[in-house]
C-alpha cells in the first residue's frame, strides 16, 4: 500500500505460551512519497495534513511507552529502499521533540516501498512487542504485497496488530489498505480529510494506551480453539472476554474463567487461574481448555447425500438451541432429540446420546422425493406464464410450484393448475418420476387478443393499459394496449382507461389458435 504514516501498533509481537505479557512500544512510519503533494477533499494538502495531524497527535498521552518513527519516500525518486529509521525506540519524552522537529523538513519525493520499510520495522523492534499503524495515500508500488507479508506473520505466530488509516485513497487502494488491517486482525480506518485523519488516529491512541486483554484458548494438543468466559475480582464478575478480538479492561489482578462455550450457552468445564493485567498496552494469557461433545448432521435420501434444513435440537420436550445443517458445534453431555423439515414430506427426528470426548455425526434418512421445475408457456408466441403453478391429486391441492425455483415433491401423478385469475388452466395426468431432478414444459392452449384504442372519430389512439376481465368474474388484470396478449378460451370483457374517456366495456370471445383484435373507441 502506498503512502503513509505506516504502522503505528504491531501488539504482542511475540506473544510466548501460557505466559502473560504486556506491548508498550509504538512504532510510527510516515509515508513521504511523491504523491502525498496531492489534495484532500477539503483542498488541503495530504503532507501538510499528515505534518499537523501527526504533530497534534503527539501531544497525546504515551507516557510509560517506547516510541520509534520511520519515514519513507522522502529523500529520493525511484528508490525502492528509500525508507529511514529516523527515530529509534526511546521514551516518549525524549522522541517526540525529535518527530516534530523531523517533521517540519519532510519533502514527499519517491517511491511506496511499504513492505520493505514493515520487515525493517519487525528488525527495529527487536525483542519487543507493540503495535504498528499505518496511514498510506496509495498502494505499494515496490517489493511484495504487504498482505501477504502480514498474513505470514500472523502464519509465524508473530503476532502484528497494524492499525492501517487511509489517506484520500481511491476505491482499489482503499481495499488494498482495508486487506492489511483484516490481515492483521485490526480495524480499517478511512480519511478524506485532516479532520477524518485525527478521528483515526484518536480511535488507535485509545486502543493503543488502554489496558488490554487478550485471551488465546488451545486444547491439549496445542490446536487453536475460540473460548470465551469472564474475569471477576472477589467472586464479583467484572468483565465479559473472548479470544474473537481484543478485550479493553481496567489493569489490575484477575481470577480468570473461560472455555468453550457450547450451542447450550454454558461454558464447558471452565478452567481458571488468575492474571494480571498491566496499566498499558496489552497483555496476553493462553489457557488450555476442555474440547465439548460435538455434533454435526447429514442428510440421505436412499444413501445419497442431500442438501438438508435447520436443525433444532430439544431436551425433554423442551427447544435448547438450534444450528445448521452445514454446521458442526459443540453441546453440553446428555441426550437430545434433533428435529428437521428439509421439505413438507420430511419431518425427521433422530435421538442421540453424547458423553465427554464424542464428536458425533446424526444422519437423516430421508423419504425419497425429487425436484421440480415446471415452465407453461403460452401455444403460438410462447410467452411465459411466470405465475406460480400448483400440484392437485384428488381434488387436493398437493404442491405449490415456484415458476423459476420449482418445488421438492413426491413422485407421482397429479394435475398441474395454472391457477390466473382471469385465464385459469389445467393440465391433467403430469407423471412426475423417481429421478431426482425433472423439468416441464407445459403448452397451454390459448389465442391472442390484441388490445386497439381508437379515438371519437375512428382513428388509432395512444396505447394504454386496459384492464380485463373474465365474463361472471369480478377479478381483472391490467394489460398494456398494442401487444399480445394469451388468454384461454372463453367469454371476456375489457375496460378503458381512464374512466373519463368514457370507454365502454367490450365483451369477446377467445378461440383456441386464433388471434383477434378487439377495439375500445371513445364516445362523445
Amino acid at each position: 500500500m502506498k503512502k503513509a504514516f505506516f504502522i503505528w501498533l504491531i501488539f504482542t509481537l511475540f506473544a510466548l505460551n501460557a505466559q502473560e505479557k504486556s506491548a508498550n512500544s509504538i512504532y510510527v512510519i510516515l509515508d513521504g512519497s511523491g504523491s502525498m503533494w496531492q489534495k484532500l477533499t477539503d483542498g488541503e494538502f495530504k503532507i501538510s495534513a499528515a505534518k499537523r495531524v501527526l504533530s497534534d497527535f503527539m501531544q497525546r498521552d504515551f507516557e510509560g511507552f517506547e516510541l520509534a518513527f520511520r519515514a519513507y519516500g522522502h529523500r529520493r525518486k525511484g528508490d525502492c529502499r528509500d525508507s529511514e529509521l529516523v527515530i529509534p525506540f526511546g521514551e516518549s519524552n525524549a522522541v517526540i521533540p525529535k518527530l516534530k522537529s523531523f517533521l517540519k523538513t519532510v519533502n514527499p519525493t519517491g517511491k511506496t516501498p511499504i513492505s520493505y520499510s514493515l520487515r525493517a520495522a519487525l528488525k527495529d523492534f527487536g525483542d519487543r512487542t507493540g503495535e504498528i499503524i499505518l496511514i498510506s495515500d496509495g498502494i505499494e508500488t515496490c517489493d511484495e504485497d504487504p498482505c501477504e507479508l502480514v498474513r505470514l506473520w500472523r502464519e509465524k505466530n508473530v503476532q502484528i496488530k497494524v492499525h492501517v488509516v487511509g489517506l484520500g485513497l481511491d476505491k482499489k487502494s482503499k481495499n488494498a489498505m482495508r486487506c492489511i488491517s483484516e490481515a492483521a486482525g485490526t480495524d480499517y480506518y478511512d480519511a478524506g480529510s485532516a479532520d477524518e485523519l485525527a478521528a483515526g488516529l484518536k480511535k488507535i491512541h485509545e486502543r493503543a494506551v488502554s489496558a488490554a486483554f487478550k485471551l488465546r484458548g488451545f486444547d491439549a494438543a496445542g490446536n487453536s480453539m475460540s473460548i470465551e468466559g469472564f474475569l471477576s475480582q472477589n467472586g464479583e464478575e467484572k468483565f465479559k472476554v473472548t479470544s474473537n478480538g481484543r478485550n479493553l479492561i481496567d489493569s489490575g489482578k484477575y481470577q480468570l474463567t473461560a472455555g468453550v462455550m457450547t450451542r447450550n450457552g454454558s461454558l464447558y468445564q471452565p478452567m481458571t487461574d488468575s492474571v494480571q493485567i498491566a496499566e498499558t498496552g496489552e497483555t496476553t494469557k493462553d489457557v488450555t481448555v476442555a474440547v465439548p461433545p460435538s455434533v454435526k448432521s447429514r442428510f440421505s435420501d436412499a444413501g445419497e447425500k442431500q442438501r438438508g434444513s435447520n436443525i433444532t435440537a430439544y431436551q425433554n420436550g423442551k427447544e435448547v438451541f438450534k444450528f445448521r445443517w452445514i454446521d458442526e458445534v459443540y453441546l453440553d453431555e446428555g441426550e437430545y432429540e434433533f428435529r428437521a423439515k428439509p421439505n413438507p414430506e420430511n419431518e425427521l427426528s433422530v435421538t442421540e446420546t453424547f458423553a465427554a470426548g464424542d464428536h458425533k455425526e446424526i444422519v437423516f434418512e430421508m423419504v425419497h422425493t425429487v425436484q421440480v421445475y415446471i415452465k407453461m408457456i403460452a401455444a403460438g408466441s410462447g410467452a411465459w406464464f411466470r405465475q406460480n403453478y400448483e400440484l392437485w391429486q384428488n381434488g387436493e391441492k398437493k404442491y405449490r410450484v415456484h415458476a423459476h425455483n420449482g418445488a421438492q415433491v413426491l413422485p407421482g401423478i397429479y394435475d398441474l393448475h395454472l391457477p390466473h385469475d382471469i385465464s385459469p388452466y389445467v393440465h391433467k395426468g403430469l407423471e412426475i418420476t423417481n429421478e431426482n431432478e425433472q423439468t416441464f414444459e407445459i403448452t397451454v392452449p390459448v389465442g391472442h387478443v390484441t388490445f386497439i384504442y381508437q379515438t371519437v372519430d375512428g382513428q388509432r389512439d395512444k396505447d394504454k393499459r386496459c384492464f380485463v376481465g373474465r365474463e361472471g368474474s369480478r377479478k381483472t388484470k391490467y394489460h398494456n394496449a398494442g401487444q399480445q396478449y394469451p388468454l384461454t378460451p372463453g367469454k371476456y370483457y375489457v375496460n378503458g382507461w381512464p374512466k373519463k374517456m368514457n370507454y365502454e366495456r367490450v365483451v369477446f370471445e377467445v378461440k383456441e389458435g386464433v388471434d383477434i383484435e378487439v377495439v375500445m373507441r371513445a364516445n362523445e
